[in-house]
């Protein structure tokens, strides 16, 4: 794909030493992967890679916001993203990932694709609860009407009804059920 092309670090005719790359990750970015949770978003991603004779060492450097749909109501929401992530590329016999940070490639290698890597890095980093929290309070921000059908569909542990008494139909399908003991 064209749009992960400057993703696909040429190093071979680099002099060892460090190098630095600058990218703006944006929604091109992740519309080339087919299951993305992320909507759209800025990232600018700072890359140091320290070219030795033996390994390439790259940091990497994230920081902006993306896009995501809140857990509680399915409105987007913006979330900051902002970390940083150290990989260990090695020149061997093989490819290789010896380790979440550890990388081997054929020493031949000419070129390191990192567009995968980064695409896992921002999406590892996302936090497991999504939801809005402008204020700092988590939901304060949620879609009000959205907050409402789901609670007329909620479940009350305590009584054992719902807003729409879900559990009396059900109660009244089981009653039609018939169990002839001959079947």
């Amino acid at each position: 794909m064209e749009e992960l092309k400057p993703y696909n670090i040429e190093f071979a005719g680099l002099a060892q030493g460090t190098h630095r790359f600058t990218y703006r990750i944006g929604e091109e970015f992740f519309g080339c992967f087919e299951h993305s949770e992320i909507n759209f978003g800025t990232i600018s991603l700072d890359l140091t890679m320290e070219k030795e004779s033996d390994m390439l060492v790259i940091d990497y450097v994230f920081k902006g916001h993306v896009e995501l749909d809140c857990d509680i109501c399915l409105k987007p929401y913006r979330q900051p993203v902002e970390h940083d992530h150290r990989m260990y590329v090695k020149f061997g016999n093989d490819f290789t990932e010896q380790s979440e940070d550890v990388i081997e490639i054929p020493s031949e290698a000419r070129h390191f694709d990192i567009a995968h890597y980064v695409y896992e890095y921002i999406h590892l980093n996302l936090p497991i609860k999504r939801v809005h929290a402008g204020d700092g309070q988590e939901g304060s921000e949620c879609d009000k009407e959205m907050l409402d059908k789901v609670a007329s569909h909620s479940f009350d542990l305590k009584t054992g009804n719902t807003v729409e008494s879900l559990a009396a139909s059900s109660q009244e399908a089981l009653k039609k059920l018939r169990f002839d003991k001959n079947n």
